[in-house]
């Protein structure tokens, strides 16, 4: 079988290799759809895993099951991690900190023709049913946005004001399910197609100081936080949605603590998002067309990578015949 192995240094390539065996208790999965993740983009992550089969934004086919629930013929998402639901830390729903989500993994990684399911895996993965594998495949990204939104409180404070920075991929999902927000972002083409889609985006310069009560920073960066700053009225809640690299620690001005300004943390997903985010799909607040720029074999790739690692396109997925 065909899969994308990611080898350092920004380079993807595709190779051949025997297909999975089914663990016990566990699937293996013929992949319909797997979407590129910005997060696989970042070399100071991605380059200390090398060699690493890309993909976890996946959705496809049980081939093989040993698992009643998960009958073969059946279109599945399965998360990457899953928790193991019965520790302390799962018990106070903190399922991304758990043992078990730390250690479980796809195998070898969605990006790939088949990929198998542990029996730990199927703690958070859903039958979607009739659900297009492009749309089901967005189950995981779009968790991860359902959880940012729950720690936000946005939901409690149906008044406030808010806005997103930077109109990547998941920035524009968490702006295609906060009508009224407004977005941020200095990228041209990343405006125009948010504009598109019905988003109200402003260039930074074009932002009032004090103006948000509710901000949501997509891009690890500084620049970012300290923009957001800018924008937040006394008591703010700024959600940190992407970590800075390793080597560049978050500087908070002193101004943050005398203006009670929240900082909140998101990272990942857990099965209760992951439910939200299937539920949301499946009622068709957010479509693949709208978040997905190309469609493309997995020969296609690497050269897709290269391009959305510079921001020349949003977001590759490889659909697989």
């Amino acid at each position: 079988m065909k899969l994308a192995r990611y080898m350092g240094s920004g380079v993807v390539e595709i190779v051949d290799e025997a297909p999975p065996q089914c663990p016990k208790g566990g699937l293996v999965v013929k992949t319909e759809a797997c979407g590129l993740c910005s997060g696989e983009l970042m070399a100071w992550y991605m380059d200390r895993k090398i060699p690493h089969v890309l993909g976890h934004e996946v959705a496809g086919l049980i081939v093989e099951s040993d698992d009643a629930r998960f009958p073969i013929g059946s279109r599945v998402f399965p998360h990457h991690h899953a928790p193991c639901l019965a520790c302390e830390l799962c018990e106070q729903g903190l399922f991304v900190h758990c043992n078990q989500w730390k250690q479980t993994k796809l195998i070898p990684g969605g990006m790939a023709e088949f990929f198998a399911v542990s029996a730990e895996n199927l703690n958070d993965a859903i039958l979607v049913g009739d659900m297009r594998a492009r749309d089901a495949a967005l189950i995981e990204p779009l968790a991860c946005v359902m959880k940012s939104l729950r720690l936000s409180g946005v939901e409690l404070y149906p008044n406030s004001n808010v806005a997103v920075i930077g109109l990547g991929v998941m920035g524009l999902m968490h702006a295609l399910l906060l009508p009224g927000c407004t977005a941020f972002d200095v990228n041209q083409s990343r405006i125009d197609h948010a504009r598109s889609i019905g988003i109200d985006v402003r260039l930074n310069q074009e932002s009032e100081p004090n103006e948000f009560s509710i901000i949501f920073v997509c891009p690890g960066s500084q620049s970012a936080f300290d923009f957001a700053l800018e924008l937040a009225q006394p008591e703010a809640r700024i959600i940190l949605f992407a970590p800075l690299p390793p080597n560049q620690p978050l500087q908070v001005p002193q101004q943050a603590y005398f203006r009670d300004i929240q900082i909140i943390n998101s990272y990942s997903c857990g099965p209760n998002d992951t439910q939200t985010a299937f539920e949301r799909l499946k009622a068709g607040s957010i479509q693949a067309e709208q978040v997905v720029s190309e469609f493309i074999a997995i020969d296609n790739l690497p050269v897709a990578y290269g391009k959305m690692k510079i921001g020349e396109t949003l977001k590759p997925m490889v659909v697989f015949s």
